[in-house]
């Protein structure tokens, strides 16, 4: 039995680059599958950011899904204009407090992990948030990386060809960082805050593995997400253990 983890996942499916989370892969809605990934992770408290377009959508399924799985407790959270992935996280963890936050992108899932960067985040004092990333061969539609030595953040590299290790769009932060970003104006994670936050001497640590990265955010990703999905379900729905590198 996985151990339950008092920490709220906020889920992104709000913003105006993600494609419908509602997409169906492998006989089911993608959002299907990464709340059960999450659910796999001891994370229970799961938290939709949405926008208008997809509300009731995303309210009927969250409504179906607590039926079946009923230790999960779903909320949703409406933007009432766009905010970006900035302002939509903030607002879920205005709106739910937490010493921290699981924030992740819900057009992909990174079978990663999440307890030992929970643990690290939790015994380390100075360290402010982790953001989670892999190796793409074909790092263009992402951007790279920059990490230093102690495997601290340094830069978010301009999306240019080539491989590199990508931001898989999973963040561990501590509530003071998301407490400072307002939630009335758009913002995003990765170019507005992420940089102000270095630039303020914050101190972001990358949690780097080769593990499986299922992506829905390009017609030739969808395809391949279906196949990925099929392959590792015992997985992302915590029948197995991931074991990555």
């Amino acid at each position: 039995m996985e151990e339950v983890i008092c920490m709220v996942a906020i889920i992104l499916v709000g913003g105006k680059h993600l494609l419908n989370p509602l997409t169906p892969v492998a006989k089911h809605p993608f959002l299907y599958w990464l709340s059960l990934w999450l659910k796999s992770q001891g994370l229970t408290h799961l938290v939709y950011s949405v926008g208008s377009q997809y509300a009731d959508k995303i309210s009927a399924f969250a409504q179906q899904l607590a039926s079946a799985e009923p230790a999960l407790c779903l909320d949703v959270v409406i933007e009432s204009r766009p905010l970006g992935t900035g302002g939509a996280a903030a607002l879920c963890a205005q709106r739910f407090p937490s010493d921290y936050s699981l924030v992740v992108n819900g057009d992909s899932i990174l079978l990663s992990q999440i307890r030992p960067a929970i643990h690290m985040l939790k015994q380390q004092a100075t360290l402010d948030g982790i953001l989670f990333g892999t190796p793409i061969t074909n790092a263009g539609r992402f951007g790279t990386l920059e990490v230093n030595a102690q495997q601290q953040l340094t830069a978010f590299r301009e999306k240019q060809p080539g491989n590199g290790p990508v931001n898989a769009g999973v963040y561990l932060l501590r509530h003071t960082l998301l407490a400072n970003v307002s939630t009335d104006k758009e913002s995003s994670l990765e170019y507005d805050c992420f940089p102000q936050w270095l630039a303020a001497g914050k101190n972001i640590g990358v949690f780097a593995q080769s593990a499986p990265f299922i992506d829905i955010g390009t017609p030739e990703t969808l395809k391949r997400a279906h196949e990925l999905v099929v392959e590792y379900q015992p997985y992302i729905s915590g029948q197995q253990e991931m074991r990555v590198g």
